[in-house]
């Protein structure tokens, strides 16, 4: 099908991350299962700076039903809160195909990709129907992206048999990259050393005549690599995360005319020569509790950050750090990438990263300036909230938190429109 015509034929567009880009169109068909529509991703042109997947992805025998809500009549009570309940007001989506040969993981993660990428739902029940779909089934439960449906307290043989073969498909499994196509590597994580094992060395340094004892932090990303990529569905653009190179002139530049900004310099009080950049990151390059990265849309760095661990930081004895709590510095460099919209994108990016970098990783916490109402509305928009007030030598400010689970139960990747962590309360701000 020409791509002129997936495109104006789409209810929906999602594409791989890096380093693969490649796009799928959701298209409906004209078939029907059980009174409802069938869909299927169809696939576009392959990016010109993207590879080819090792695996397939599309599969033009594989359909799907949109997820459909259960009404209220035919849906538990909302007094009836237990698992059981909770599942089967979740919508409903089947899975279906044509061949004799069950689908892949990597297609069947396709769907939930394009599902949890466009749809802002906790969980959906998946209803699976082919050749051998207990294969498929197991492959799901055993890779933790869906579990089987629970059963009710009360049991009855009839509700026992509607949800005998539904399994419940979890969207916080999914972002922490369970069912991923690419095994133990999360889909948004391109440089994920799969051969190194997470262990645990604690280590002691010193700092301003002050030791500090703290685990061995794993070796950082090669400059210049890209460690995080997502697409973004309501900017059609992908957002990564590049590790900065100080020795690459671009990147240089980029820091040094960021820096003297006065817009930037307000806030970060950096500026000076190229020379005293260059010693800047030089520094930070070279320190293993700092991973400084540019932020991109699509190929344009707009943003650099510094990704840092708590417990060895100056932070770090303002509060009780654990031995994985992560924070992070934001600077937007590129005025033209402002705006809320361009926030929506970004700021849950750089958490999301940081949970994924490393899964012992259960808080992430960020300390701006206790009088930024601007800053402070959008950290509180991704589960962050105010721990407590802490007196730096440079600054009064707020120390701010979000737990693993906060932000994964949150998962606030496609808000409409910026809201307080995941209520109905909303913020009129602009950054």
């Amino acid at each position: 099908m020409p791509l002129s015509h997936l495109q104006q034929s789409a209810k929906a567009k999602i594409c791989l991350p890096h380093p693969y880009l490649t796009s799928y169109y959701l298209l409906p068909t004209d078939k029907i299962f059980n009174q409802s529509q069938l869909f299927q991703f169809c696939k576009g042109d392959d990016h010109p700076d993207g590879q080819t997947p090792e695996s397939d992805f599309h599969n033009d025998l594989l359909y799907f039903t949109e997820p459909q809500p259960v009404s209220v009549k035919d849906g538990p009570k909302d007094s009836d809160n237990t698992a059981w309940a909770r599942a089967q007001r979740s919508p409903l989506c089947a899975v279906t195909w044509e061949a004799t040969e069950p689908p892949t993981l990597s297609q069947v993660w396709l769907v939930l990709y394009g599902i949890f990428s466009t749809r802002e739902i906790e969980s959906f029940r998946l209803r699976l129907h082919g050749p051998d779909r207990e294969t498929v089934s197991q492959t799901l439960k055993q890779s933790c992206v869906a579990i089987d449906h629970p059963k009710p307290i009360h049991s009855s043989s009839t509700e026992n048999q509607q949800t005998s073969d539904d399994l419940l498909v979890l969207r916080s499994a999914f972002w922490q990259g369970c069912g991923s196509p690419f095994g133990g590597r999360p889909a948004w994580t391109p440089e994920w050393d799969d051969i190194a094992v997470p262990y645990l060395d604690h280590t002691v340094t010193l700092a301003d005549k002050v030791y500090k004892r703290h685990p061995r932090r794993a070796p950082k990303p090669a400059p210049g690599s890209i460690v995080y990529s997502r697409y973004i569905p309501f900017l059609d653009e992908h957002f990564s995360l590049v590790a900065l190179d100080y020795q690459k002139d671009e990147h240089l530049q980029l820091f040094h005319k960021w820096q003297n900004d006065p817009r930037v310099a307000k806030g970060w009080k950096e500026t000076g020569s190229l020379e005293h950049h260059r010693n800047y990151l030089r520094n930070l390059h070279e320190d293993p509790h700092v991973l400084t990265v540019l932020g991109r849309f699509n190929d344009t760095p707009f943003s650099y950050f510094e990704i840092f661990w708590a417990k060895e930081d100056p932070i770090g004895v303002h509060y009780d750090a654990q031995d994985f709590d992560r924070g992070r510095h934001t600077l937007v460099g590129d005025a033209n990438f402002r705006g809320p919209h361009r926030v929506m994108a970004w700021w849950p990016s750089i958490i999301h990263y940081t949970f994924l970098s490393d899964h012992r990783t259960e808080q992430v916490i960020g300390e701006p300036v206790s009088s930024n109402d601007k800053v402070h509305s959008y950290d509180y928009t991704f589960g962050l909230h105010q721990d407590q007030l802490i007196d730096l030598p440079h600054k009064r400010a707020s120390l701010v938190k979000c737990s693993r689970e906060r932000f994964f139960q949150l998962c606030p990747f496609n808000q409409g429109r910026i809201k307080l962590a995941g209520t109905g309360l909303h913020f009129q701000s602009k950054l």
